[in-house]
């Protein structure tokens, strides 16, 4: 376990570089190790993610995830719906301190699991809540976003209808995803989309209301 720890190590450094991020410090770095740590561990009694490979998690679950922080440093509140394993909730709370990260697992073991996280990691800005989306009360947030949510097509149509001004839902998503959400989008919302580096199949799409000229 500690030779494969050490080898996630390298390949998140090098990860991150490749995606044009900031080095991460020695404590942030040591916290993530932490927490891949615990997935290979937790992985072996429940399904956390399939993706345990140090290379293919360096990349796929901790770069990507903190590569969607340079669209939310405005960000002071943030809910991470079916957070799972912790993708984007667990490195966006490492590296983004000043905002307050809310965890949202419906799954009474991932929950479990994330709170476990957080007190291992002592991060003071991050909370796990257990529930479903669809009958949370995210109002009070400034950003909602997702990485792996189930039945995605089906519940992020409903939630643009609640999305308030001021609000943004930050979708890390495939572009037949967007295309399904830009068919029935209500006029009163846009949406922008920005590549994911090193791939050609996954994108970051932030939807918010419209502002109106003159508002403030």
């Amino acid at each position: 376990m500690e030779r494969q720890a050490e080898e996630f190590k390298t390949a998140l450094v090098a990860a991150i570089a490749s995606y044009g991020l900031d080095p991460l410090s020695e404590d942030q770095i040591g916290r993530l190790v932490k927490h891949y740590s615990m997935i290979v561990r937790w992985n072996r009694r429940i399904n956390l993610t399939r993706i345990t490979a140090p290379e293919e998690a360096a990349r796929l679950h901790y770069a990507e995830s903190i590569y969607g922080g340079r669209f939310m440093r405005d960000v002071r509140t943030l809910l991470d719906v079916g957070s799972g394993a912790g993708f984007p909730a667990v490195p966006l709370a490492v590296t983004l301190t000043s905002c307050r990260v809310t965890a949202l697992e419906a799954n009474q073991k991932k929950s479990l699991f994330l709170g476990e996280v957080k007190d291992a990691l002592t991060l003071d800005n991050l909370s796990v809540a257990r529930g479903r989306f669809e009958e949370f009360d995210w109002s009070g947030f400034d950003l909602i976003t997702s990485r792996a949510l189930d039945r995605a097509e089906i519940v992020w149509p409903g939630a643009l209808e609640r999305l308030k001004e001021r609000q943004r839902l930050l979708l890390y998503s495939s572009p037949d995803l967007v295309s399904k959400l830009e068919d029935g989008l209500p006029a009163a919302l846009r949406i922008e989309t920005h590549p994911l580096p090193l791939t050609d199949n996954r994108v970051i799409a932030i939807l918010s209301v419209k502002t109106i000229k003159g508002s403030q």
